[in-house]
């Protein structure tokens, strides 16, 4: 099903946008992010619809400027009100991201002089309320892993789970996860994150040993050389995805009656640590600002 799109000239500027961000090695998440945003930020001036939690939505409404038929008459009223509408009906750290991705598109726009005037120059972005994660415990870790059995699922499952509590990385880094970013001799595993930064990351012995467990299992998949992903789905499935990674984890934690096991450690918090008996972790820590001197592996 095609997506959804605002009026011309929106979808040939959104494109070329697309390719701009593209050639400025942006990931595609984000460029999915971004033009998602634009696109419905655009289909929203021209069919508006008023927050819930206003009591005359009609005299709300009428107090909006007329729909941006080009992109320079779109105005800071305009942005203003798709926000409040986002935080309205969904949250404000949605809201937040949805600012966040327009601050771009028409800073793109003033540089291709599409515009004469940045709408958002003098906006500010929604406040968030600042939310503790929910980060499990290593009881809970380990209550986790005893879920997982020796069969192709079972070992897969626990490796993810004790590389995402071993080392604090998030959950997208764990799931882009190759077969060339293991290194057996240093173990270690190289991930990219935010920025497409790439760091390497030093394992505990017993998350290698199980590593090497998955791996061989890993070898009599179907797929295991048609494609380099390190996770592979059961009964000849593909790669896993990260929406798979975080089904996974989910499930895992309802076995235990844990509804939320999500939240990753802090890359210099309790489960992470453990690593000062590594040969690289003085360099890891040293790249990356951690200490690999503090706390506890899981077992």
């Amino acid at each position: 099903m095609p997506l959804m799109m605002p009026p011309d000239p929106y979808p040939g500027l959104i494109r070329e946008w697309s390719r701009s961000l593209k050639a400025e090695s942006k990931s595609e998440r984000t460029i999915r992010n971004y033009t998602d945003s634009v696109r419905w930020f655009y289909l929203w001036t021209f069919d508006p619809i008023a927050p819930p939690d206003v009591d005359t939505p009609d005299e709300w409404l009428a107090d909006l400027p007329p729909a941006p038929d080009e992109p320079d008459e779109t105005t800071v009223s305009h942005v203003r009100a798709w926000i409040a509408y986002r935080i309205a009906t969904t949250s404000k750290a949605n809201a937040n991201n949805n600012y966040r991705s327009l601050r771009p598109w028409f800073r793109w726009l003033l540089n291709e002089q599409e515009i004469d005037v940045d709408p958002m120059d003098r906006m500010s972005p929604p406040e968030v309320p600042k939310k503790r994660p929910t980060i499990p415990t290593l009881d809970l870790v380990q209550a986790i892993l005893a879920t997982c059995g020796r069969d192709f699922v079972g070992r897969r499952d626990e490796v993810i789970i004790r590389i995402i509590y071993d080392g604090g990385e998030r959950l997208s880094e764990v799931a882009g996860l190759d077969m060339p970013d293991i290194d057996f001799d240093l173990d270690t595993i190289d991930v990219v994150g935010k920025g497409d930064k790439m760091r390497r990351v030093p394992l505990s012995p017993k998350t290698m040993q199980a590593v090497s467990r998955y791996v061989r299992m890993r070898a009599k998949h179907p797929l295991a050389n048609l494609t380099t992903a390190l996770w592979l789905g059961d009964r000849g499935r593909g790669p896993l995805s990260p929406n798979g990674v975080k089904l996974m984890l989910r499930r895992r934690g309802e076995r235990v009656g844990a509804k939320d096991i999500l939240g990753r450690p802090p890359r210099t918090g309790p489960v992470r640590a453990g690593a000062a008996q590594h040969p690289v972790a003085p360099l890891a820590a040293h790249r990356t600002g951690r200490d690999p001197h503090r706390g506890r592996r899981p077992g």
